[in-house]
């Protein structure tokens, strides 16, 4: 059983998402863009949290029929314990019933922990980037989803009801 709530970001919890990114991640960006990303039409983010401290982000760029992952973080302390296993299982459901036909991500050659994850959830590889993370230069792996798991509407709390 998941303890943790999960529920769709606002521009409200953009102090938290970046401080979350920015334990996560060497260049997560300025806080302008956190902001400018959770108020952006075409990005559906996530929070996982415990009580009100979040410990846990998604978000992808919904592109006609394409999901793009922008970012999925889990706080350092509770990694290894399929949180975020928990929060992509979740995105892709909702990338389903928001009309996603396939969902495609960027991540570290070197990240073995969440390529595994990616592979176990359905993704395959379809190309590399040379030299795409510039703190690094490190080649990212890009995966794609091509099949996406039917739409469910009723549990979807991002989706408005009558």
């Amino acid at each position: 059983m998941n303890p943790f709530e999960i529920r769709p970001l606002t521009v409200n919890d953009a102090e938290k998402a970046y401080a979350l990114l920015s334990a996560c991640f060497p260049m997560p960006g300025e806080f302008k863009d956190t902001v400018n990303n959770l108020s952006n039409p075409i990005t559906r983010a996530i929070g996982m949290f415990d009580g009100e401290n979040l410990i846990g982000y998604g978000a992808f760029w919904l592109l006609m029929e394409e999901a793009h992952v922008t970012h999925v973080a889990i706080d350092a302390s509770l990694r290894g314990k399929g949180l975020g296993k928990k929060i992509m299982q979740y995105l892709i459901q909702h990338a389903s019933d928001c009309g996603a036909r396939f969902m495609e991500l960027e991540c570290r050659r070197g990240n073995d922990v969440a390529l595994s994850m990616y592979h176990k959830l359905g993704f395959l590889r379809v190309g590399f980037k040379k030299n795409y993370y510039p703190d690094t230069n490190e080649d990212a792996v890009v995966l794609a989803l091509i099949t996406m798991p039917a739409p469910n509407y009723e549990n979807d709390p991002f989706l408005t009801r009558e």
